[in-house]
């Protein structure tokens, strides 16, 4: 695979990663809703279900925490999306550049070469600084993900503290144990896929 070729496949890569966490970041603010719909029922239960509070409190930070990291990580992305794009065209005129050269006298030669030394430095710099952030985005999304395994615990708690409020309320929160554990795992398979994406990336 040519320059050209992995400069357009880091622009396709990269673009996709931004679409994983704007999905997943649709995911965390349904968790968002599942934790205030969680905070009234358990208001309702009585104190039956108080132990639904704190746990509604740690949803919600986890919702929170997933919403803040994927704005921060979909930014990078956004940013290497456009750099991916200038390395893209770049290569893409070292590439014209050298159909010159091979049609040119020595002289002509000559002449086109300082043109070509900057505008290939500055796509090394380019790559560089592409393959620098692609290694900051897998770290945030690995540390994202580990958060994320919160969302399980959480789960498991909520379905026992469900088992101490009365019968009336039980099958609602049980249901909100298991809204919390789908969407921690469908936010974290977005991660996993955005992950993915990057991952054949690396140099």
């Amino acid at each position: 695979m040519n320059n050209k070729q992995k400069a357009a496949e880091t622009f396709i890569s990269v673009a996709n990663v931004a679409s994983e966490l704007s999905r997943a970041q649709s995911i965390a603010v349904e968790l968002s809703i599942i934790s205030k719909n969680a905070r009234a029922l358990a208001v309702r239960a009585g104190s039956t279900a108080a132990g639904f509070n704190e746990i509604t409190r740690f949803i919600e930070g986890l919702s929170t925490l997933t919403i803040d990291a994927a704005e921060t990580v979909s930014g990078i992305a956004t940013t290497q999306t456009k750099s991916a794009n200038e390395l893209f065209r770049t290569y893409s005129l070292l590439a014209m550049l050298d159909t010159v050269q091979s049609d040119s006298e020595a002289e002509q030669k000559q002449q086109i070469l300082p043109i070509y030394s900057r505008i290939q430095a500055n796509a090394e710099k380019l790559k560089n600084q592409i393959n620098s952030k692609l290694k900051e985005l897998i770290d945030s999304l690995d540390e994202t993900k580990l958060e994320l395994r919160a969302t399980q615990v959480v789960s498991v708690v909520s379905r026992v503290e469900s088992v101490r409020a009365s019968k009336d309320f039980q099958e609602s929160l049980n249901s909100v144990a298991d809204k919390v554990s789908n969407a921690g795992n469908r936010i974290n398979q977005h991660l996993e896929n955005a992950r993915k994406s990057l991952i054949k990336l690396r140099p």
